[in-house]
């Protein structure tokens, strides 16, 4: 096929196993073309993304058993595969000619079923007949302007049933474009709803500047508002997304708008400082770098989530401020905002909803994974809410990257078909409570349901953490053991960073979402990192959140990082990593409100909080802990000079020294879990 775009030369691309990145079964035909289906199990293939550039993307192929249905009376074969790219699962079915008779990407909610194929997939919400049925026609309104309080318009597209009256409404707000949120609007709108989806300030077809997260308070309100005085409200709104739409939810209710009721926020970011672009002072370089090349202008370009990053060879360009103009050959101008803006007092009232969540009184179903890069956010908004004594809360973290409930797998881990949930009917029974006050038992079910690594199960709980579940502490040892005592006159562990020694690696190459591995060959303690294992367990133990490492040090530098790592080691001695680490700028050790150096030195404690998990460490394995300062490219270098990210460039070397003393008992600090 030949393909060429805006401002872009023809090019000319083989037709091998191919997809379009909307997933569209047209072209996924190829893929059952060249898959030999006398060979059973998973197997890899190589499939290229036509409006990517035809880039090979790693993918796994399965074939499922066939299943039967009838087609305007006669019965028809279906042949069901799943092909798993970069993470996420697509189901689709062909008939015995090989032509695409069904494709479900969870996803994006999106089913293509032609004609007479309705059969091919099932409904698992069907069976709830006490939920809302799909009896309404449907009518669509598109590119409809909402005016924010300066003036500036917001379009929208709206799906709602067809008939007049006032129903309650459902608030999809996103920087992705609407369209493809737009997929599932007909579902809801069958079902009693009015369904909005709406283009963020600066994005797609809206008015406005484009600054990440700044507006979405304002902008929240003032829709909701809007949406309360039109003729086919009854004054009821919720909302429901993931990632910036999830953010925006609570972006949103922290204004409190009379008329929102209820929230879904999914896999949502906290605030500034806590996870994009900063954590705990930390600046995420390349998870804001693959963000930005998504978002760096007024239209969205998700085909480059699969790209390799451009010009990830420059990655030690220095001063920051520099390094989206030699990544992207341009100057982003939110790049330069989010270097300019380290602190939380500079991000007041704009990203920032934690400090005023507690005034949030409506129900949230919070929903991450284990391995969700915004999951810090999940754990910062239930804690808070749940500290605000909010009993209206539910949780469910399952074994999920940021593409939530979308595979049963992540890296070489299989969790097991029971890991991913069929969540439509719990939506549908949120909104169905909230906002039409129908009686539907969402009380009846778990306030937590998480997911147990290491034994593959869900445990339903009635919080997080069980106020029962007891603290336990084991204590850095010689700068190698996890003891469950701190020794009274332990020696000082120490190493080195030097920021000008850091590398580059090679998987920058690459698509960096096909990359995802629980693995971490982490060794031992040497020059450049500290690791503490504890003796073979001699018996099974489930470990829970909030997870937490204590420690004492002292440095001969005004400003370094942290980061600290808690991993599984079995008995061959290999290592994985059980939740994603803990990070922290020791200038943030006061407060995230400014930064502030410390004196060299001088002995502090600094609790580093790793983000959530809950895993079975078996009979056996050892609890392993590593500390070190240098994430790179993962998260910029802290110069350790205390310079200004958007302009330092000069580096010194910092020497570590880490305390495990019983007067200074540095330590990992976690839950036990009341798993039988």
């Amino acid at each position: 096929v030949s393909v060429n775009g805006k401002d872009q030369p023809e090019a000319t691309i083989s037709l091998q196993p191919s997809l379009y990145s909307n997933y569209h079964p047209g072209i996924a035909s190829s893929i059952l073309a060249n898959l030999d289906t006398s060979v059973q199990g998973t197997r890899p293939i190589k499939v290229s993304v036509v409006d990517n550039g035809g880039v090979p993307i790693d993918a796994t192929v399965t074939p499922k058993s066939p299943r039967k249905i009838k087609v305007e009376g006669k019965e028809v074969t279906l042949r069901p595969f799943v092909l798993n790219l970069s993470g996420i699962d697509i189901e689709f079915v062909a008939d015995p000619q090989g032509e695409i008779k069904g494709e479900n990407v969870a996803i994006q909610k999106a089913l293509f079923i032609p004609k007479g194929y309705e059969d091919a997939f099932e409904d698992p919400v069907a069976k709830y007949k006490e939920l809302s049925q799909p009896t309404h026609e449907v009518k669509t309104l598109t590119a409809q302007k909402v005016k924010m309080r300066d003036g500036v318009e917001l379009v929208c597209d709206i799906a709602m049933p067809a008939e007049d009256g006032k129903y309650p409404a459902i608030l999809v707000r996103t920087p992705y474009g609407r369209a493809g949120q737009m997929l599932g609007a007909n579902w809801w709108a069958k079902r009693g709803y009015v369904y909005m989806v709406q283009d963020c300030r600066g994005r797609q077809d809206s008015g406005g500047a484009w600054d990440p997260f700044v507006p979405e308070r304002k902008d929240g309100k003032d829709t909701i508002d809007w949406m309360a005085k039109q003729p086919w409200s009854n004054g009821k709104v919720g909302m429901i997304g993931a990632s910036y739409g999830g953010y925006v939810q609570w972006a949103a209710a922290v204004e409190r708008p009379a008329a929102l009721k209820c929230i879904i926020p999914q896999v949502s970011p906290p605030d500034a400082m806590r996870n994009i672009p900063y954590e705990n002072g930390v600046f995420t370089l390349l998870p804001n770098l693959w963000w930005t090349n998504i978002v760096r202008d007024k239209q969205t370009h998700l085909e480059r989530a699969t790209q390799p990053l451009p010009n990830g060879d420059k990655l030690k360009t220095l001063p920051l401020s520099k390094l989206d103009d030699v990544i992207f050959g341009e100057n982003v101008p939110f790049w330069d905002n989010w270097l300019k803006r380290e602190g939380m007092a500079k991000w007041a009232k704009g990203y920032d909803t934690i400090s005023d969540m507690p005034k949030v009184t409506i129900p949230a179903l919070h929903i991450s994974g284990w391995w969700d890069g915004d999951g810090i956010g999940t754990k910062t908004n239930w804690a808070t809410m749940r500290a605000a004594g909010r009993t209206n809360q539910w949780l469910i973290y399952g074994p999920w990257p940021h593409a939530f409930n979308t595979s049963t797998q992540f890296g070489d881990v299989d969790y097991g078909p029971k890991s991913v949930l069929e969540l439509d009917s719990v939506y549908l029974r949120w909104f169905d409570t909230w906002l039409k006050g129908k009686p539907v038992g969402f009380d009846k079910i778990p306030h937590v349901q998480a997911f147990l690594t290491g034994a593959n199960k869900w445990l339903n709980l009635s919080d997080w953490p069980l106020k029962s579940s007891p603290v336990k502490r084991l204590y850095f040892q010689d700068a190698k053991s996890l003891t469950e005592k701190p020794v009274k006159n332990g020696k000082q562990a120490r190493y080195t960073y030097d920021p000008a020694a850091v590398q580059i690696p090679p998987q920058l190459k690459g698509n960096l979402m096909a990359q995802s591995t629980t693995k971490a060959p982490i060794g031992k303690s040497n020059g450049k990192q500290l690791v503490y294992r504890s003796a073979p367990l001699k018996s099974d133990m489930a470990l829970g959140g909030p997870i937490s490492v204590e420690l004492y040090f002292s440095t001969n530098v005004v400003s370094t990082d942290f980061y600290a790592l808690l991993l599984d080691e079995d008995e061959k001695g290999d290592t994985r990593i059980v939740c994603l680490p803990g990070k922290l700028d020791v200038r943030y050790l006061q407060g995230l409100d400014k930064p502030r150096l410390i004196t060299p030195g001088k002995t502090y404690k600094a609790t580093i909080n790793l983000w959530d998990t809950a895993h079975l460490f078996k009979k056996g394995h050892r609890v392993t802990v590593a500390i070190t300062s240098d994430m790179f490219p993962g998260t910029a270098r802290n110069l350790n000079t205390g310079e200004p990210l958007f302009s330092a460039t000069k580096m010194k070397v910092a020497k570590q020294v880490i305390y495990q003393d019983a007067k200074r008992p540095s330590c990992l600090t976690f839950r036990l879990l009341p798993v039988k």
